[in-house]
């Protein structure tokens, strides 16, 4: 760590100190900390066009939860984001945050009320956190929505029905890009070995920008989207293992421009998983994993339809690399790791998909060991196909990881991966190449 870097580090301690002892002092509880992690990152892409890459990404978080009084929670939590010897690389660096180059930004910064109407209801008010289930159609990954979120709890104890509806504006402005909204709301059925989730999820996005249909390789200007997406989630718990499936729908509209016919929207994904976990003697503590994950690709037949199922608040990012599926392809039901750009937000057109597949079909294995309390090693499996190409060949590829955990201590964790992935006859035989992913990572929380 440089002396830059320190120096931002101990304005922020000392900013957090001041906090504590000035404005909040009245506060009935108080709760301060920060969590600092510094990962390295090796790869040598899948193209042989594009160079290999090696650079330190740091990340900071501290934050700040205090309970006004018994009825009004506070919390605030800031961010710094920057790499380090990212050669080539753009300033400012294109990323999805308001800032990756060092500069502190606010990440949440809300009330809560968390006993309205006899306890059944927790208001939230502000910039959020907000994840539902896995994050497989909407997550904030860390970066906050701007939101008023309600939690209702069934007033009925023998009907366990919960509720959860948000309201949020991801993005205002009058020029480019426009206006983007979010709305939510999701029904919960919650017992001791099952749970139901019902819900319904609104986009809305306005401004002149570009798509991509995902049966072609040319975009078309949109000013307006307006997607929906309806799902049903479920899970079962049996002592220690599980096994859950997902399911969503996709609806809505896309306007384009100059004046013709809006597109339709369609398509569908789901998920089917089990897993569990066992003590045994020879591994310590054993567990394995079963995925398969499909979302639905566009059919070049239906010009006036796009059966891509892409939702735009899917989790996607731990700090400024990609995650999901695999650790270097990291696909979800749309798209995956983009290494021309790696860092940049994901479009219709930057998926990081070849030209005129749609749609994911990713099948995971994986197993985990703790044969010590401090250690965790770990294998996994995935394979790749596209659901959907104007033309030629869907597969994708292979990948295998190989990782491991070190918990030097409650506060102090180590971890790395080997990530080999293998591209499938999808991608150009003249460019591909096998690709390696190293990454080895601290993790500091205080």
């Amino acid at each position: 760590m440089n002396i830059k870097h320190l120096r931002r580090f101990f304005l922020l301690s000392i900013f957090l100190s001041l906090i504590s002892s000035g404005k909040f002092i009245h506060a009935t509880n108080l709760s301060i900390g920060a969590d600092y992690l510094l990962r390295g990152v090796a790869i040598t892409e899948r193209d042989k066009t594009i160079k290999s890459n090696r650079y330190y990404d740091q990340r900071l978080q501290a934050y700040l939860t205090t309970d006004l009084s018994k009825d009004v929670e506070a919390s605030v939590r800031i961010q710094s984001i920057n790499p380090w010897g990212l050669e080539g690389s753009t300033t400012p660096l294109v990323t999805r945050y308001p800032h990756a180059n060092g500069n502190v930004w606010v990440q949440h910064a809300y009330a809560r009320l968390p006993h309205l109407w006899k306890d059944r209801m927790i208001l939230t008010v502000g910039r959020q956190p907000i994840v539902w289930g896995d994050g497989k159609i909407l997550s904030d990954d860390e970066l906050g929505f701007n939101a008023i979120r309600a939690q209702i709890k069934s007033p009925w104890r023998g009907l366990p029905f919960d509720l959860e509806a948000f309201t949020a504006k991801i993005n205002e402005g009058l020029t480019q890009p426009g206006d983007k909204d979010l709305h939510g709301a999701m029904l919960t059925f919650d017992s001791k070995s099952f749970k139901w989730d019902v819900m319904g999820l609104m986009e809305k996005s306005d401004g002149i920008q570009a798509y991509e249909m995902g049966a072609s390789t040319v975009s078309v200007n949109s000013s307006k989207i307006e997607r929906t997406i309806y799902g049903v989630r479920a899970i079962t718990r049996l002592k220690d293992a599980y096994l859950k499936g997902e399911y969503y729908i996709q609806r809505g509209d896309v306007r384009r421009e100059p004046a013709a016919k809006d597109l339709t929207l369609g398509g569908d994904a789901y998920v089917i998983g089990l897993g569990g976990k066992q003590n045994t003697t020879k591994f310590g503590r054993f567990g394995a994993i079963l995925e398969y994950s499909v979302g639905s690709g566009d059919k070049a037949s239906t010009p006036e339809k796009d059966e891509a199922f892409r939702p735009g608040f899917s989790s996607r990012w731990s700090g400024l690399e990609r995650k999901g599926y695999g650790r270097y392809f990291a696909a979800t039901f749309s798209d995956a790791y983009s290494p021309s750009q790696p860092f940049a937000p994901v479009t219709t057109s930057n998926d990081g998909l070849p030209a005129g597949i749609s749609g994911i079909q990713s099948a995971h294995f994986g197993m985990e060991s703790t044969p010590w309390s401090q250690w965790t090693f770990s294998l996994d499996y995935y394979q790749y196909k596209g659901q959907r190409n104007v033309s030629g060949e869907k597969e994708l590829g292979t990948e295998f990881d190989y990782g491991f955990v070190y918990r030097y201590s409650g506060l102090i964790n180590v971890r790395g991966s080997i990530n080999v992935f293998n591209p499938g006859e999808a991608f150009d035989e003249t460019t591909r190449q096998k690709a390696q992913a190293s990454h080895i990572e601290l993790e500091l929380k205080f």
